[in-house]
């Protein structure tokens, strides 16, 4: 099995327009760092070079843009990994979990319980208070999540 990199899914979505539009103000290596130190979390190596490097190259599906946070403070509060972090640390859900993601109650978040780089995605169900077990909603890093999203 080949090795899903942003370079692949830049090509197998040629078609797409890139996650991140040009002519907002791009996620920054500051405010993510801010984040990381304030909130205390992890997040894999794919999300922070989605964020810093990749945005206005792979594409995103409809489904995963929506409640996605960017690491820059200057956009709307809809826009914001901040305001999900905040959110989440407030409801006092698990620690090992760390969100970029925020819809209906539930929050899809990297799991951090290893020590890996690239840690799975899962999504924390706000009614079970528990990680959703479906298989489908389980995957194995941050890229596998943009490739098996991207036509929901």
């Amino acid at each position: 099995m080949n090795k899903i990199t942003f370079e692949s899914l830049i090509k197998k979505y040629a078609k797409r327009e890139p996650a991140f539009p040009k002519n907002w103000p791009k996620p920054n290596e500051f405010d993510l760092n801010f984040l990381i130190q304030k909130y205390n979390c992890k997040f894999s190596k794919s999300f922070i070079d989605f964020q810093l490097k990749y945005c206005h190259l792979v594409p995103m599906g409809d489904f995963s843009f929506e409640g996605f946070g960017w690491a820059n403070n200057s956009l709307d509060s809809y826009l914001s990994l901040e305001e999900i972090l905040k959110d989440y640390k407030q409801l006092e859900f698990p620690d090992f979990l760390t969100p970029f993601r925020y819809e209906n109650g539930d929050y899809w978040c990297f799991d951090n319980r290893n020590s890996d780089p690239e840690f799975p995605v899962v999504i924390f169900d706000h009614n079970s208070f528990d990680i959703e077990k479906n298989p489908e909603y389980n995957w194995i890093n941050f890229i596998d999540w943009i490739d098996k999203t991207m036509d929901r």
